[in-house]
């Protein structure tokens, strides 16, 4: 059994954790700014001088080097802030469990800060189905590739642009910070992927920081559950993976530890040994689904997989998240269990409707084949 009051403290909980990745990613607004204050300055300096290579060469080691310096700045201030939420997720496990199990015998121990530190940057970070990477290659490829992104339009202003001026100006209008959320300028798109590496690093150390928990007090917790956020933006695959325990042992972990994919915000709690009880009223958990195309957020009870609670939606709003193809075989098995299990693999990666089907059929054609030794229904 869940233990339901750890998903209700752990859900509320990633919420804020949420928040202080977007703020973390905001934060990089700043260094941006500098950014750009700096492109104009050092192009104000060259406005009336002529269009050669020495010049060139001299402006774009100038920009390059202000824009290295500032991105690496920001993350060298994620990073620190990283190392303490990783810091903060331990203290606060050990608070947490201390207040919410009723034995008197229970007593918690927490890890380092070195030792949390260690496990984050050691644990791999899971990009996509097939993509892996570490914490500080994340951290270290932001910087190089914005670096890069302004280095090439800098020289490809030079091939275009007839004079220093008109250069500048062509720059300058493509790298521009904007407010808008689309922008396709250089800033504006460096300020979207420092978001998405905030959000990433945030979970990343939260997550590697409570496995670091379990490891140190692998005689009060037998392993953890996966706790997708329950609203209409969350992944196939954190949909699918929402509730499932994951022993502590597992040789699945490392492939089932959040950040499951970038911008992930799947989180793993603790199951307590059954030895242990559990305060475990008033247990809710958030959700936020989209009814008729707007937010309606309201808590809904601990128990309970995504697709329990998904069901309750009109087939519209189950369209809206699933897609019409998947939201037909959603209603056609009505299983929300089954039918988090069809849509994943082994792996814990999504299917296609086509993979979905076969495994659907071969699964069937075992339990026909193995139906007396089996006991498949």
């Amino acid at each position: 059994m869940p233990n339901e009051i750890l998903t209700t403290v752990y859900s509320q909980h990633t919420v804020y954790l949420q928040r202080i990745g977007a703020t973390q990613g905001n934060a990089v607004i700043p260094y941006l700014e500098l950014i750009e204050a700096d492109v104009q300055r050092i192009f104000n300096r060259y406005r009336d001088r002529a269009k050669t290579a020495a010049n060139q060469v001299a402006i774009q080691k100038a920009i390059n080097e202000a824009a290295r310096g500032h991105l690496q700045s920001y993350i060298n201030e994620l990073k620190k802030s990283n190392r303490e939420i990783g810091t903060n997720e331990a203290e606060f496990a050990a608070d947490t469990l201390n207040k919410i199990v009723i034995n008197n015998d229970f007593e918690s121990i927490v890890p380092s800060a070195a030792q949390v530190n260690a496990v984050a940057i050691a644990a791999p970070i899971q990009l996509s189905e097939s993509s892996y990477t570490t914490y500080n290659t994340m951290m270290s490829n932001y910087w190089r590739k914005w670096t890069d992104e302004i280095d090439a339009l800098v020289q490809n202003g030079f091939v275009n642009g007839q004079n220093i001026n008109e250069i500048a100006n062509n720059v300058f209008s493509q790298m521009r910070l904007e407010k808008s959320t689309t922008s396709k300028n250089t800033l504006s798109r460096a300020r979207r992927s420092a978001k998405s590496v905030a959000i990433t690093g945030t979970n990343h150390y939260a997550n590697t920081a409570r496995i670091n928990f379990v490891d140190k007090n692998d005689n009060i917790l037998k392993g953890y559950r996966l706790i997708a956020v329950v609203d209409s933006r969350t992944s196939q695959k954190c949909r699918a993976l929402d509730q499932k325990f994951i022993a502590k042992d597992s040789s699945r972990l490392s492939s089932l530890t959040p950040p499951l994919h970038i911008n992930c915000r799947t989180a793993l709690v603790y199951e307590v040994d059954e030895r242990y009880s559990l305060d475990d009223k008033d247990t809710k958990r958030a959700s936020s689904f989209e009814v008729d195309g707007k937010r309606d957020p309201k808590p809904v009870s601990s128990e309970g997989i995504y697709y329990e609670k998904m069901k309750s939606l009109k087939a519209a709003d189950q369209d809206n998240i699933l897609g019409p193809s998947l939201g037909r075989a959603f209603r056609k098995m009505d299983n929300p269990t089954e039918f988090a299990n069809a849509t994943i693999d082994s792996l814990g990666n999504p299917l296609t409707i086509a993979e979905m089907k076969r495994k659907i059929t071969n699964s069937a054609q075992y339990c026909v084949n193995n139906l007396a030794a089996s006991g498949c229904h």
